[in-house]
């Protein structure tokens, strides 16, 4: 990992973490939205994945698309979002743990 890609994944990380602490967003959303998708497969299959889980409830990028009810309705109805999502998913866990 390049420093300055560490250097920009901490401080989206710290400002993402600053914006919750000072615009309150309803964590219920975060959980209601998740719940509506356990409903789906591969929603499940993926979240049942610890490596993944942890992404999905602490990564800010990933969080901000589970919190918008209209990202909820287009996973559910369209292959190319969800791939994409998956992608998303996959590629901030190998930031995380440090994996090109």
């Amino acid at each position: 990992m390049l420093i300055s890609d560490f250097i920009g994944s901490l401080i989206g990380d710290l400002l993402g973490g600053l914006l919750e602490a000072i615009i309150p967003t309803s964590k219920s959303k975060l959980e209601k939205n998740i719940d509506e998708l356990r409903g789906e497969d591969w929603f499940f299959q993926l979240n049942q994945d610890v490596r993944y889980n942890y992404i999905i409830w602490h990564n800010h990028k990933v969080k901000r698309i589970l919190k918008k009810p209209e990202n909820i309705k287009l996973l559910k109805s369209s292959d190319e979002e969800r791939e994409k999502f998956i992608e998303l998913v996959i590629k901030e866990h190998k930031k995380f743990v440090g994996i090109r």
